[in-house]
């Protein structure tokens, strides 16, 4: 529902592949007013939900809009929002780029703290969701390509993964595990 302001926008703006104009994001800045203006109005929703939808691309250094809210002026509900938001945006195909990988979204978020989210939020979203979900097949600094079979809470960033194939390209003939978060030697270079 906090997105509810971008049904007021043209389909033009929407599906916009290049740079939008600077008519064209002024008119997109104007959606979280009209999710607000939306919400507002139903009863069975709370004015604090409306007000995440309002607030939903505030930032924490006050670069956001439409109110360039800065640090906790921004509700944290509404901050918690921004901060889903952006990193959907981050990981799902845009018209004029692709996809983040997981990690890289992880680290734009972390790189982002203090200016666009707070630091410990950043922390607490990050250790509610999965950096290298079960199955994701990684390139590994050795040369290894594995796939990650398990994530431990106490090293997000360091799954345990399954060798599939040796830097050389040979198929382990005894399939075995390595868990990162031991094996500090050893780096994800990129997801597969």
């Amino acid at each position: 529902m906090f997105d509810i302001g971008m049904t007021k926008m043209p389909e033009k703006v929407m599906k916009q592949t290049g740079d939008l104009t600077k008519a064209e994001r002024e008119l997109l800045e104007t959606h979280p007013r009209e999710g607000f203006e939306i919400l507002r109005k139903y009863h069975d929703v709370s004015l604090v939900s409306a007000h995440c939808a309002l607030q939903h691309h505030e930032r924490f250094n006050g670069s956001g809009y439409p109110r360039q809210l800065r640090g906790d002026e921004t509700h944290i509900y509404a901050q918690i929002v921004g901060l889903a938001d952006m990193y959907d945006a981050l990981i799902s195909p845009r018209p004029h780029r692709k996809r983040y990988t997981t990690s890289e979204a992880i680290e734009f978020l972390f790189a982002a703290g203090g200016t666009y989210f707070d630091h410990e939020l950043i922390k607490l979203f990050c250790s509610h969701i999965s950096i290298y979900p079960i199955a994701t097949m990684l390139l590994l600094n050795t040369g290894q390509t594995v796939v990650v079979v398990h994530n431990s809470e106490l090293a997000l960033h360091r799954p345990t993964v399954r060798v599939l194939k040796e830097a050389d390209g040979s198929t382990p003939t005894t399939p075995y595990q390595l868990d990162l978060k031991n094996e500090l030697h050893i780096t994800i270079v990129k997801e597969l």
